[in-house]
């Protein structure tokens, strides 16, 4: 793994404290601002929140939960910034998983047309997936990130020991998106987690596998900052799986974002064996370390004519054709698929 380097974008650490006390030596303590979510408050806060003397009333705590990912919350954070007086020489340093990256990063970037801000994810899925990208918001009219801008974090740090408050559906979650680094863009990776003993967390070699989805994703993401074309390799499995997600939440039985993605992408090798040519074994080698890790999705979630109501709402679509990223085979992808939706139905009917 490589070492903490401050001048980069994201960095591992070893030494929290210390880190953050670098990284906003330039702001003054009554100019730093923390937001946490309830769960990350009790679980991950102690042993470090001492690193700077931050006034007690400059600690927001906004309730944990993809349900709670709505214009409500950001208003709240809206309200408790600004009524402490925020300007843009203040800092905004956000605690907590993908939910609550997305949201705080939503908020400072757009009051006061844009504060600061710096990202502390504390669950694998924050860390592999929404640490790198620039992208915020939140859900609105049930459908996800709905709302949102494309605002770079002043830096990322990721502590791997925040893994250790994680139940294993909450790891599971983000080895999700680990697993779509390896099957969009590096075979090897992909061998790499499906080997790998999840249950045993070992941290360093974890930690490894993280770092190198951390950098896939840096790397598509610095060719094609605001997802205009190769970007959307990262949207494997996550047309179906938001709509999955939006479903489960419709029928207030919401699953976790990584297990959505998951289902979404079994569904999606399947278009890709339709469209592509994808190699019958390799569809059959995805469901089997999928299946394995996440089971299937709950019955009644799966209903083609919901799924694909809210697929043709996808943000990703253009000219009304619902747009798919499909792999041409383990460890390579084609954007820009577009299919119909007797071809979609056929596959959600089959799963």
């Amino acid at each position: 793994m490589d070492s903490v380097d401050l001048n980069k974008a994201v960095s591992l650490t070893q030494d929290l404290r210390g880190d953050l006390r670098e990284l906003t030596a330039g702001f003054p303590d009554d100019k730093i601002f923390l937001l946490f979510e309830n769960n990350t408050w009790k679980h991950c806060h102690s042993g470090w929140i001492g690193f700077r003397d931050i006034p007690d009333d400059h600690v927001l705590i906004l309730p944990a939960g993809e349900e709670h990912k709505r214009i409500e919350q950001v208003m709240q954070a809206w309200e408790f910034l600004g009524s402490r007086g925020i300007d843009r020489q203040s800092l905004i340093i956000n605690v907590g998983g993908g939910m609550l990256t997305d949201l705080g990063g939503f908020a400072a970037s757009t009051l006061k047309r844009g504060i600061p801000f710096i990202n502390l994810p504390t669950t694998l899925m924050a860390m592999v997936d929404a640490s790198v990208g620039g992208k915020t918001g939140f859900n609105f009219r049930g459908l996800k990130n709905e709302v949102g801008v494309f605002r770079q974090p002043l830096h990322v740090l990721i502590y791997l020991p925040f893994l250790r408050t994680l139940d294993r559906d909450n790891l599971l979650s983000g080895y999700a998106e680990m697993l779509k680094a390896g099957l969009v863009a590096d075979a090897d990776l992909w061998d790499q987690l499906r080997e790998f003993d999840l249950s045993g967390y070992q941290e360093e070699k974890l930690g490894r596998l993280i770092w190198r989805s951390v950098k896939i994703k840096q790397e598509i993401v610095g060719n094609d900052p605001e997802e205009k074309n190769t970007r959307k390799a990262l949207n494997f499995g996550h047309t179906v799986g938001h709509a999955l997600e939006s479903e489960s939440l419709r029928q207030n039985r919401p699953v976790p974002h990584g297990f959505a993605v998951a289902w979404g992408m079994l569904a999606e090798a399947r278009l890709s064996q339709q469209i592509l040519n994808l190699p019958e074994a390799s569809v059959q080698e995805i469901q089997r370390a999928i299946q394995n890790l996440f089971g299937t999705p709950p019955p009644g979630i799966i209903h083609p004519d919901a799924l694909l109501n809210w697929m043709r709402f996808d943000k990703k679509n253009s000219g009304n054709q619902i747009n798919f990223t499909l792999l041409e085979k383990i460890g390579q992808c084609r954007v820009n698929c577009t299919v119909s939706e007797e071809e979609i139905s056929k596959v959600m009917s089959d799963e």
